[in-house]
């Protein structure tokens, strides 16, 4: 009897990092019937000559929470290859959240995550309270891809503490209501608890979002509800950025693994490897792209940390150009990015690495591409000044791009194997990164054009690996009886292209956008979901359930 569909004749690079080998892949249903050798007839076949089959790569760091309710697709990262994505990180999710926090999330999401607030309002349907009902609302949305999700922190909190989610430590009583909450998450399929502790992260009012006012032991407290499960994992933005402790306390309290994100000092890398010796898991996430961000100075960018720029964060629109003309204001924001500070910077006054990248106003368009310093040269004038100055005059539309830093240290952690390759925000800061394309960069990029590695190992990164780490069965690895993620691509030519500006959210709002070549098929569950670059339609995603 013929096999549903055969891929006939590729180099399966199966995600254990074995060597690749040359044979067909046989589907039937959602499941590899046959990896290797000559299979028979499919009633499709795809020829694979000259491709690589592989299983489909897995995005652990994603904020789809919300596009998934308007794009089922999850487009971009479907066109570069990825078949599975953990959502919920950094502790920002929907649910839990009753009615009556519906605003408070999403204007959380609008600062946060830098998402359209037009898009939250139209697109989000907000027919679960529970974050149980939200499993299963994903799972009658049909998703293009399989979905995962962590339980949020910042949404518990709200969701138990109200208004006070911001203003206060919990007390026993709030925390067990808490703990229990994301103990039902994790018996309704979560794949996990996440939080952030990050000092860039503030929500809608200008206040730290809610799992910033948590105390370490709420956090270590909603970390061990996992410690009776068997599975899943916590992941934390830490403090500081480059605090480890709360990390290594909840890899001890949960008894799971922990993935958290943020710098590492020798110090901290020291009690990291102490740690590990106890047997405890603790995995850093790494980006294999450069540090860009793109900004305007009328939604989240890179100063919200800065004390001088909550005059920014609580005004009104209306209110924004004169605060950006108050010399008073410029002098504060001066001294937070050149004088003494206690805090994190992750701008420190290079105005050379600060871009224009976009103008809304024609006459404006020779701007493009030339830094702040550039233009305050010309002018004659303080950078400082031009950089407001140079917004102003463009009506606040003008865009900035800023590199933070070079891909190229990131080498040492992209061949460690105690590192997560992730961080893509895929969902998130729509018009400020765009790093949904990590997974073609790093095989075009690193692999192909710099010889990081041998592309068996790449894959088992982009795969395997995550699959195991969330603790996801029968995924991550091409084997008889696994599910039939599959993805083809031209080793020779994969690659992520140039980013674009779409306006294709609801409401008609903007997104960064960046596609692939050398993808030539992405099977979901034995269905081809993309082929040559094109969407066919399917639908055959499944919630990834902790089980």
């Amino acid at each position: 009897m013929a096999h549903d569909l055969v891929i006939r004749g590729g180099t399966i690079v199966d995600g254990t990092g074995s060597p690749a080998r040359n044979g067909d892949v046989a589907i039937d249903g959602d499941t590899l019937t046959q990896v290797g050798g000559r299979t028979g007839a499919g009633k499709r076949e795809i020829d694979a000559q000259g491709l690589a089959v592989s299983p489909g790569f897995i995005d652990p760091h994603t904020h789809y929470d919300a596009q998934i309710c308007w794009d089922r697709a999850l487009t971009p990262s479907c066109w570069n290859g990825i078949t599975s994505v953990v959502m919920g990180n950094c502790g920002f999710t929907l649910a839990p959240c009753a009615p009556s926090g519906r605003e408070r999330i999403m204007r959380m999401l609008e600062r946060v995550e830098g998402m359209s607030l037009a898009a939250l309002e139209q697109g989000i349907d907000w027919d679960w309270t529970t974050f149980p009902e939200y499993l299963d609302a994903v799972g009658r949305m049909r998703p293009a891809l399989n979905v995962g999700a962590l339980v949020g922190h910042s949404a518990v909190r709200y969701f138990v503490l109200d208004d006070a989610a911001t203003e206060r430590a919990a007390t026993a009583d709030e925390i067990a209501r808490m703990r229990a909450i994301v103990e039902d998450a994790m018996r309704a399929g979560a794949l996990g608890f996440s939080t952030s502790q990050a000092p860039t992260h503030f929500g809608g009012d200008g206040k730290p979002v809610p799992s910033r006012a948590a105390s370490d032991d709420e956090v270590l407290a909603l970390a061990g509800a996992l410690s009776g499960f068997d599975r899943g994992m916590v992941e934390i933005t830490t403090k500081h950025l480059v605090d480890v402790s709360v990390s290594i306390a909840a890899a001890r309290a949960s008894g799971r693994p922990v993935t958290f994100l943020g710098a590492i000092r020798p110090d901290g890398m020291a009690a990291i490897e102490a740690a590990r010796a106890e047997g405890l898991r603790l995995v850093p996430q790494t980006s294999c792209r450069p540090a860009l961000t793109d900004f305007k100075l009328v939604g989240m960018g890179i100063f919200d940390q800065l004390p001088s720029w909550r005059r920014v964060m609580n005004a009104q629109p209306a209110e924004l150009p004169a605060v950006f003309r108050d010399p008073a204001f410029r002098a504060a924001f001066r001294q937070d990015v050149t004088g003494e500070y206690e805090g994190f910077r992750l701008f420190k006054g290079d105005w050379d690495a600060v871009k224009i990248l976009l103008v809304q106003d024609p006459a404006l368009q020779g701007r493009i591409g030339r830094s702040v310093a550039e233009l305050a040269a010309e002018r004659g004038a303080d950078p400082f000044d031009a950089f407001f100055d140079v917004a102003l005059e463009d009506g606040l539309h003008t865009e900035f791009s800023y590199c933070l830093a070079s891909d190229l240290p990131r080498r040492p952690s992209l061949l460690d194997d105690g590192y997560l390759i992730g961080l893509s925000d895929a969902g998130a800061h729509l018009t400020l990164l765009a790093d949904h394309a990590y997974a073609t960069y790093f095989l075009g990029t690193w692999v192909r054009e710099r010889g990081l590695m041998l592309l068996e190992d790449a894959v088992r990164k982009l795969t395997r690996v995550p699959a195991e780490l969330f603790g996801i069965p029968r995924r991550g690895v091409l084997a008889e009886g696994s599910f039939a993620d599959v993805v083809l691509f031209d080793p020779t030519r994969i690659a992520a292209r140039a980013t674009e500006l779409v306006y294709d959210l609801p409401g008609g709002g903007p997104r960064l956008v960046t596609q692939a070549d050398g993808i030539e098929a992405v099977l979901v569950n034995g269905a081809v979901t993309v082929e040559h670059g094109a969407l066919t339609g399917a639908q055959a995603g499944q919630v990834l359930r902790g089980a």
